[in-house]
């Protein structure tokens, strides 16, 4: 019986580091990555691959807008980001203090437009006036 006690015991201080390990991960990812409400930064969370993730930089690079990306395939902080903003595909953008999810490109436009930023679409389409996906 004593053995079975020390093996629960053990595995109970497994359990409760972890537990402590998975919120202090859940803290800094909000932390570092979820906009306060006067937040002037534009970050986004791509990968590679994502044809919309290229026409979401082909954007903001054709509007001259500063922003920093993660990649949440390739990095640890590009995992946290999504992990703390809830996203569930790419792109996600955090501009200001707004959250797109998706390439929308009217909620991008109004998102850069609220930070001071003028933004026209690389890819819009002139004559229907929507997005070529």
């Amino acid at each position: 019986m004593d053995r079975l006690a020390q093996t629960r015991k053990a595995l109970l201080f497994t359990a409760l580091f972890l537990a402590l390990t998975l919120f202090g991960f859940d803290r800094y990812a909000a932390f570092a990555h979820l906009p306060s409400p006067d937040s002037k930064r534009i970050a986004i969370y791509t990968t590679d691959w994502c044809g919309y993730c290229a026409k979401l930089r082909r954007d903001l690079a054709a509007n001259n807008v500063a922003y920093i990306e993660y990649d949440v395939e390739k990095t640890l902080q590009g995992r946290l980001g999504m992990w703390a903003l809830r996203g569930r595909g790419v792109p996600v953008s955090a501009i200001g203090p707004t959250i797109v999810y998706g390439y929308q490109v009217d909620k991008i436009g109004d998102a850069l437009t609220s930070l001071g930023y003028s933004y026209e679409p690389a890819s819009r389409d002139t004559r229907s006036g929507q997005s070529r996906l």
